[in-house]
């Protein structure tokens, strides 16, 4: 089973967004060259928490509130060619100075109050997951991030005993490591994918290793959640602001499996008329390295479906003769 999602901000409607992303998911495997009749998809929906109403895809006026100003649209493009090694070496040079800046060699925040303000500028949603502000479920007292986490471990508890692809973006990779780095969650995830996450931005790692420490004293740095195993694949576009720290794998240390993130370089081309959005969840729901880690989850569970098949043909033959030589008597 694929379970999804979203990020940050306002969503459509539940089946708009849900399609939507099925749409890019089967267009990246156009351009593999692959197709899947079926995709087992399941979206965990949670723009209802913090906004009364949806994002209407009818509205025509630009400027109404509801107006939804970044559609599901197809690929027009080939993608881009990918950023040359300066621009990553200077990104990676800023990465290290971001850790340096914001996070102490205990990975406590060197400046709370600038964290604070930062997320409350550039990150409203995650702002209020972190503030526990509940806005709009209806005479309910909840926090976001409870709320957040009950969507996601009901739906990962519906599925147990299925093999889980996790498809996160943006803020949903922080809900999911959140949600599964809690002992209590009680399920695992086959193949865990973040899609222009912040996880890497030093509040965020520091919070994640507050939460994990007061779990386990021991730890001398954040890890993989121990639900994960045995692939956590990470994407990011360089020109992905949201996503300032590309890589992973150097701020999460492995979980007691080995799991730890593999961090890859994706092209996205969402883009509506002239602005390209290189953080949007289509463009990278549809690039060739999503397709090809979906595909592949997809082909071993037509393989485990074949080996499980198997068996119970050779478990029965082996018992014909038995049951043959019982009716005989």
């Amino acid at each position: 089973m694929i379970v999804a999602i979203h990020g940050l901000g306002n969503k459509p409607p539940v089946d708009v967004l849900r399609e939507g992303w099925l749409q890019a998911i089967r267009e990246g495997f156009k351009r593999i060259g692959v197709s899947h009749a079926d995709i087992p998809f399941e979206m965990v929906y949670w723009a209802d928490i913090s906004y009364r109403e949806p994002l209407n895809p009818d509205e025509k006026d630009p400027e109404a509130l509801l107006f939804l100003k970044a559609p599901y649209l197809p690929s027009t493009v080939l993608p881009a060619i990918k950023p040359q090694r300066t621009k990553m070496a200077i990104l990676q040079f800023i990465e290290r100075n971001l850790d340096r800046l914001f996070l102490r060699k205990n990975l406590a925040e060197t400046f709370p109050a600038m964290s604070v303000k930062m997320m409350e500028h550039y990150f409203a949603d995650l702002d209020t997951y972190y503030t526990d502000e509940c806005r709009s479920l209806k005479n309910e007292d909840c926090s976001v991030r409870y709320a957040t986490h009950e969507r996601l471990r009901e739906v990962l508890a519906r599925y147990a005993g299925y093999e889980i692809l996790l498809l996160t973006h943006s803020m949903g990779s922080i809900i999911a490591f959140d949600t599964l780095s809690n002992p209590d969650n009680g399920s695992e995830v086959n193949t865990l994918v973040t899609m222009g996450s912040p996880l890497g931005l030093p509040p965020i790692v520091a919070r994640n290793f507050q939460f994990q420490q007061e779990l386990f004293p021991g730890l001398r740095k954040p890890r993989t959640p121990a639900a994960v195993w045995p692939h956590w694949y990470n994407l990011s576009d360089l020109r992905d602001k949201v996503a300032l720290d590309h890589t992973l794998r150097d701020d999460y240390a492995a979980n007691a499996r080995g799991v730890r993130a593999l961090d890859l370089q994706v092209v996205n081309d969402y883009q509506v008329g002239d602005e390209p959005n290189p953080h949007k969840s289509y463009g990278y729901l549809r690039a060739p390295e999503t397709a090809e880690i979906i595909d592949t989850f997809l082909a071993s569970r037509r393989d485990h479906s074949f080996k499980r098949a198997c068996r119970f043909i050779s478990s029965n033959l082996l018992t014909i003769p038995r049951r043959l030589r019982n009716k005989a008597h």
